[in-house]
């Protein structure tokens, strides 16, 4: 029931602003914060469908950040509010793939951090299968090296760069001169004092784990078994 409402009540008409737009952008803001306050109340006041709520919280803060244009605040204040109940409905329900998705999406322009949540979409017992296809679109700056680059750590750059390769199959020759190249970098990341190594690194395992098998097979449910 409360899905349906979701479904139906809120998310059909909230569809139907957004292709009205920029026309409908007043109505919209204003539904948007209807509907958020009545899914705050429905969450203080119906714990039996937390979880449902949290996420429907997450996708009114979504929703609210992409119409955001003129005030860069308020778009990062929207964008924290949906990584907020994202995050949190994430860690009540660690298996369920979609959740992750959302938080990939919330990482831009971060890369590593959206190819680590795309690859917890997938590594889960309920993956969500859609991301194969989101992990592309990160990395397609890979063959263009100047944008590429300008988004990221080198040596976050780097490991992707390696991830990309293995994962496409695309330009395979040049994967040991890659692996190489990150082993360098890594290094030298390392050892600088005031580098967040920990941070990168505390990813890269997780990556590289779903890359591997997503690379060899289209079916992500017997991950979780791996």
């Amino acid at each position: 029931m409360p899905a349906r409402m979701w479904r139906h009540g809120i998310h059909s008409f909230l569809e139907l602003l957004r292709h009205r737009l920029p026309h409908s952008l007043e109505h919209m803001l204003t539904f948007i914060y209807l509907a958020y306050s009545m899914m705050a109340l429905l969450y203080e006041t119906v714990p039996a469908f937390e979880d449902t709520w949290i996420e429907c919280l997450g996708d009114l803060g979504r929703y609210r950040m992409a119409i955001e244009d003129d005030d860069v605040r308020d778009r990062e204040v929207w964008q924290n509010v949906a990584r907020f109940w994202y995050s949190k409905a994430a860690d009540k329900t660690p298996v369920v793939g979609r959740l992750y998705h959302h938080l990939a999406i919330l990482a831009r322009p971060n890369i590593l951090q959206q190819l680590f949540y795309y690859c917890k979409s997938l590594g889960v017992s309920q993956p969500f299968s859609s991301a194969r296809e989101s992990i592309l679109t990160v990395f397609d700056p890979i063959f263009n090296p100047d944008v590429f680059g300008s988004r990221s750590q080198p040596v976050d750059a780097s490991f992707i760069q390696l991830h990309s390769i293995t994962f496409s199959h695309i330009e395979f020759e040049k994967f040991d001169y890659a692996l190489d190249a990150f082993l360098d970098l890594l290094d030298k990341h390392i050892s600088r004092p005031q580098s967040k190594w920990k941070v990168s690194i505390a990813r890269y395992p997780t990556c590289t784990h779903t890359t591997l098998i997503a690379s060899r097979c289209k079916d992500f449910t017997w991950l979780c078994a791996t």
